[in-house]
């Protein structure tokens, strides 16, 4: 009975040890894959970035820098070129949206749609209503590559790709009307705000799913991660315990002290019982049992 509880120990010993090593591998080989979080920390990191200060965007590459080359002195000049960039952008997202194989992107397609549509509107409005004697419209050098004659995985990638540096370029337009208070109105300031946020929100979120086009599947890691962590940590907890019990099986000794000692005293008192000793044999016999460890 010992020897086959041991060697159930072991092989549920080596079964968990084969998964931790596995977990340390599976982690390992996904470690690329760059953390969701937000581009801004907290709001006063946000509200203190400067356009050139050094940021690490993770994407931006030489041939991005000239994409971000954009200045804006005046809430108006902002108004006017951030309308033509959401355009460009409601335009892109369209196509993707009608020709993405992925529902995931699907769906961004549709957010970036949704939310830089009613962008435009709140724009065009307050060009209107604010700056009715002036030019509502700029000569607009479009950022992003034409995606028509692209498909499948080479369509999201190309639009990722394009998306990222024209996000940025959003986000420096915004950071300066906020950094250099140039905001006449409230609403252009929240909205600035709003689109720094998010823009940068959705740039971190678009790296994550180019990096994960290299790898097997680490968007569903990072989703599952909290389940994978809680699993490891188990096995772990549970490989100490079978370690444990394994020790002590083995250190263990083999004679039944309770056991025997009552095999004994029962045998003793049958012996007295039976007549084959006396009394005081009895005693004498007992007593020294009583002694004995």
């Amino acid at each position: 009975m010992k020897k086959t509880l041991i060697v159930v120990l072991v092989a549920a010993i080596i079964v968990l040890l084969g998964l931790m090593v596995y977990y340390v591998l599976f982690f390992y080989s996904n470690s690329a894959l760059p953390p969701c979080c937000p581009l801004f920390t907290s709001q006063t990191e946000a509200d203190q970035f400067e356009p050139g200060s050094g940021r690490d965007f993770g994407m931006m590459g030489p041939g991005m820098m000239g994409a971000m080359n954009v200045f804006v002195d005046s809430e108006y000049e902002f108004l006017v070129h951030m309308i033509p960039h959401h355009e460009e952008a409601v335009a892109t997202a369209t196509y993707l949206k009608e020709n993405t194989e992925r529902e995931e992107i699907r769906e961004f397609a549709k957010g970036i749609i949704r939310t830089q549509s009613a962008e435009i509107e709140q724009m065009t409005t307050w060009l209107k209503n604010w700056y009715p004697d002036q030019q509502h419209s700029v000569d607009y050098q479009p950022m992003m590559r034409n995606l028509k004659n692209l498909e499948g995985d080479a369509l999201d990638r190309a639009f990722m790709e394009d998306m990222i540096p024209h996000h940025m370029t959003a986000i420096m337009m915004s950071q300066q009307l906020l950094n250099r208070g140039l905001a006449e109105h409230e609403e252009v300031e929240i909205l600035a705000r709003s689109i720094r946020n998010s823009q940068g929100n959705e740039i971190q979120m678009m790296m994550r799913w180019l990096a994960s086009w290299d790898n097997e599947d680490p968007i569903a890691v990072g989703r599952n991660l909290p389940v994978l962590v809680m699993g490891g940590l188990l096995i772990f907890l549970v490989f100490i315990v079978l370690v444990v019990l394994l020790v002590r099986l083995l250190f263990s000794t083999n004679k039944p002290h309770g056991l025997a000692a009552i095999n004994s005293r029962e045998i003793l008192d049958k012996r007295y019982v039976t007549g084959e000793i006396s009394r005081e044999d009895y005693l004498v016999l007992r007593r020294t049992q009583n002694k004995s460890p």
